[in-house]
């Protein structure tokens, strides 16, 4: 069973190394074992290191899922908000930009598959991290509404914000359909139909290249 320790945020860089360290066997184990059946322990012998280590860097296994949820969002931000910056302040082709953000939405979540699906019944399941989810999505949403009020004069859209939670609600589902259902067929048809419709939906039809 999981005990609390007094975690400290490492400064030096082995400490950080190590903290690292941690977060990917804990990351490896909960693909393995699933959450619930991985403890502290576990996570520091995966990673070689003695147990009190472990409860330097954290304070319980939920700490170092929640650095891990926390890891996810913001990592997948890095990887999208660069293309999506890119394709906006250089194009006025209302379909590329919106393939472009499906694109970097998909290939990302591909990339954190197995990591995806073991933590995403957990937001159903442990309430703390329902909460940070819907935080850490008010974050991707906030940024998306940033991307399109820069980018106003190409929207048809009035609500900007409304827009942003939309288009990534969307997304996300879409997503998770053909991510978590490994058998799911006509992955390019379905992206392609909700390409077609988000550029319907945001862009005017002059924003668009002839297809």
């Amino acid at each position: 069973m999981d005990k609390p320790g007094k975690a400290r945020k490492p400064v030096q860089k082995r400490g950080k190394e190590t903290r690292a360290k941690l977060l990917e066997s804990a990351k490896a184990l909960f693909v393995e074992k699933g959450y619930y059946k991985t403890n502290g322990n576990e996570i520091a012998a995966h990673a070689g290191l003695a147990t009190g280590t472990f409860y330097r860097y954290f304070n319980n296994k939920k700490d170092i899922l929640i650095q891990l949820v926390q890891q996810f969002y913001q990592q997948g931000l890095e990887h999208a908000v660069p293309i999506m910056g890119t394709v906006f302040s250089g194009s006025d082709d209302g379909r590329k930009i919106i393939r472009a953000l499906l694109q970097a939405h998909y290939a990302f979540h591909m990339e954190q598959k197995e990591l995806h699906k073991a933590a995403f019944p957990l937001m159903f399941l442990e309430e703390d991290i329902m909460e940070l989810s819907r935080q850490e999505d008010q974050k991707v949403i906030d940024v998306i509404a940033a991307i399109f009020n820069v980018n106003k004069d190409l929207l048809f859209v009035e609500d900007l914000q409304a827009a942003a939670e939309l288009t990534y609600r969307t997304c996300e589902a879409i997503t998770h359909c053909l991510m978590l259902r490994s058998e799911h067929s006509g992955k390019e048809s379905l992206i392609g139909e909700l390409e077609e419709m988000l550029f319907k939906y945001l862009f005017t039809e002059s924003s668009s290249s002839a297809p």
